[in-house]
């Protein structure tokens, strides 16, 4: 999973009814917990992680509809519908308690930060800090609302498996994930391989599909100007999926958040650009209280 970092051990949580695929190294505090982007897993933060191994204990976690994390069947969601948001948020404060942790600094990329975002403001308690990567903090992956209720439908539920897979059939590969880069010559086989693997996963198809109408849009500009806790918004001066003036509009919403924006660089920086992204945040956890 993580071969170029011995120390990583991976493993399954049952988290809100679903076993949740996570990965953990280092072992001293603070706690860095990861929300990875739409379409990232676990694997899309191993660049990252590489950089900043002594620099506290790292947790990650496929969301649900992502990487190794499972599947359930519709039939036993029960009350708690696994790919909302919410239900995610409450996912990652049992996962620190399953770790022993009792807060830890949130790092989300693009959507995953949406997520980060919705733990701060259902476990405000559990955030120290929080480094959000070209966040989308009103908008996120998906089709328009109004049509969300019709595609959860049985119906199009099978018509969106397939239009997913139709996605899929197109094929994973160096141009397709470059398009999110500043520059695209820098993707590597390996890099390809991280986005490709979950596809084998059982009912990833679906899963994928559940994920992208499970929520109405968010709005976080509230979440964002009540938080207590440090923010540090960090953009690529090359993104093309969120242009760094976003990132910079949502610090100006937060009483305790600072801009940085890294040169030449992209939509993911975890990826493209881990040690300036690792040195941006070991001095945001130095400034910690």
């Amino acid at each position: 999973m993580f071969d170029d970092l011995p120390g990583a051990r991976s493993g399954f949580a049952t988290l809100q009814g679903v076993d949740v695929h996570y990965v953990v190294a280092g072992t001293e505090e603070p706690a860095l917990l990861f929300f990875h982007h739409f379409y990232g897993n676990v694997r899309t933060w191993r660049r990252l992680f590489a950089e900043l191994e002594d620099d506290g204990a790292l947790i990650a976690f496929d969301r649900p509809g992502f990487g190794g994390t499972k599947r359930p069947p519709r039939g036993t969601w029960g009350d708690r519908h696994p790919y909302r948001r919410a239900t995610i948020a409450d996912m990652a404060a049992e996962l620190l308690d399953e770790l022993g942790h009792e807060q830890a600094v949130l790092i989300g990329s693009s959507a995953g930060g949406t997520v980060a975002l919705e733990t701060l403001a259902r476990h405000p308690d559990r955030v120290k800090g929080m480094v959000l990567l070209s966040p989308a903090i009103t908008g996120d992956v998906g089709p328009p609302p109004a049509l969300r209720p019709l595609l959860r439908t049985r119906p199009m539920r099978a018509v969106g498996r397939r239009i997913v897979r139709r996605v899929a059939d197109r094929g994973i590969d160096e141009t397709r994930i470059g398009r999110s880069w500043a520059d695209p010559s820098r993707v590597t086989v390996q890099d390809v391989e991280a986005y490709a693997g979950p596809l084998t996963e059982p009912d990833w198809d679906i899963g994928l599909w559940d994920i992208m109408n499970a929520d109405v849009r968010p709005d976080h500009v509230p979440t964002l100007r009540d938080a207590e806790v440090p923010i540090l918004f960090v953009a690529g001066s090359h993104d093309r999926v969120i242009h760094p003036r976003w990132s910079r509009r949502a610090a100006r919403h937060s009483r305790h958040g600072t801009y940085l924006e890294i040169e030449d660089c992209g939509h993911t920086p975890q990826e493209e650009c881990p040690k300036a992204l690792a040195d941006a945040i070991r001095d945001f956890l130095g400034q910690l209280p």
